[in-house]
């Protein structure tokens, strides 16, 4: 297709934007609507970004990232959708980008149209490594997750743009409720692993007596935590960007516990957070679970996610499930997600390219007419 065809036009903003009023209110909710219906194609549940959520995001913006956000037009109609972060405390060098196609214009190459708007900003920002991910409805053996992976849509797309997968994450889910007597017999086995140890639970923001050893363990999950073949700096993390996230949270409508787990000479050894958003009040999300290296083999992340779980669930009676996403080779957490009840359904395949070769793979296929 033409670049330069003029029935096309992109409409984008950014969170750091004056303007980007004037863009919610002409372009936002067709932006959405295409992001959901393209993800949505092939998946039993998708989970997006709510509505109201991403809105809360670009009105009020971000500390740690600033996030364009375009929309693609075809003679007025909306056809494609991306979202551009670009991080700006830690990795200045890396961009995160998504693009989805509305089901109906697939395969014009309206995708990579709106890819390279967006790799030409991250260019202007300085950024010389594209991240991308891709979620396929596979899980289980290696073998399934390829054969599917093979003809999906958007996984044969990235590999055209020159991306390559540098880590699979499985998502797996947990219906509520767990029934009482599996958490506890799972506590009771795990509980003489850590003697001295002692977890204890958090209700919204974290106590200011304990927000800079929150900051220190979140800032370890860049470093702990597996990363497979991707990029990652470590990330710089303070007791003011705890602080931003939470406030980030509220302004969308998302409520948080935590789990914190006090190792016996008083330090923290690990935790985990739980979410809710008002807006999809049948799900809660696991976020990061984290026990330091120091500290493993006590089976902390078990009891931590089981503390977190009681607590949340006493307080959002209407959550049905639990969906947490976990590096398939991160063996440990896996093992505690099994025995809590979680069931794999999706594979979420992280992918990485040098931006110089994205920009030259979508060069040769528009040169090419090939679509994507």
């Amino acid at each position: 297709m033409d670049a330069t065809d003029p029935a096309l036009r992109v409409e984008r903003t950014a969170t750091d934007d004056p303007g980007r009023g004037a863009w919610l209110a002409a372009s936002f909710d067709d932006w959405y609507d295409v992001l959901v219906a393209g993800e949505a194609v092939g998946r039993t549940d998708p989970a997006p970004w709510q509505r109201a959520e991403l809105r809360a995001e670009t009105e009020r913006g971000r500390a740690d990232a600033v996030v364009h956000r375009l929309l693609l037009r075809e003679r007025g109609e909306p056809v494609a959708s991306a979202e551009l972060l670009l991080p700006s405390l830690d990795n200045t060098g890396t961009a995160y980008v998504a693009v989805v196609t509305a089901p109906a214009h697939r395969r014009r190459g309206l995708g990579t149209r709106l890819l390279a708007e967006a790799v030409e900003v991250a260019a202007a920002a300085g950024r010389d490594v594209l991240q991308a991910d891709v979620d396929v409805p596979a899980a289980g053996p290696a073998a399934e997750r390829e054969r599917v992976a093979a003809t999906w849509p958007g996984m044969l797309a990235a590999r055209a743009w020159g991306f390559v997968p540098g880590l699979e994450e499985a998502r797996r889910q947990l219906d509520l409720p767990v029934p009482e007597e599996v958490l506890h017999r799972l506590e009771e086995q795990a509980l003489p692993h850590a003697a001295g140890y002692a977890v204890r639970t958090v209700r919204g923001p974290v106590d200011e007596a304990d927000v800079d050893a929150v900051a220190a363990l979140m800032a370890r999950m860049s470093t702990d935590a597996p990363q497979g073949e991707l990029t990652v700096e470590p990330e710089r993390w303070d007791a003011a960007r705890v602080r931003e996230g939470e406030a980030l949270r509220a302004a969308q409508g998302r409520r948080q516990w935590l789990a914190l787990a006090q190792a016996p000479d008083g330090s923290l050894a690990g935790y985990t957070m739980l979410v809710q958003s008002e807006h999809e009040p049948e799900r809660l999300l696991q976020w990061d679970t984290l026990v330091l290296r120091e500290h493993r083999g006590h089976r902390l992340g078990l009891l931590l996610k089981i503390a977190c779980l009681r607590a949340a669930t006493a307080d959002a009676s209407d959550a049905r499930r639990v969906s947490t996403w976990n590096a398939v080779s991160n063996t440990p957490m896996i093992a505690v997600n099994e025995a809590m009840g979680f069931r794999w359904d999706e594979t979420s395949v992280d992918l990485e390219a040098p931006l110089a070769t994205v920009r030259a793979a979508l060069a040769a296929r528009t040169s090419a007419g090939a679509p994507a």
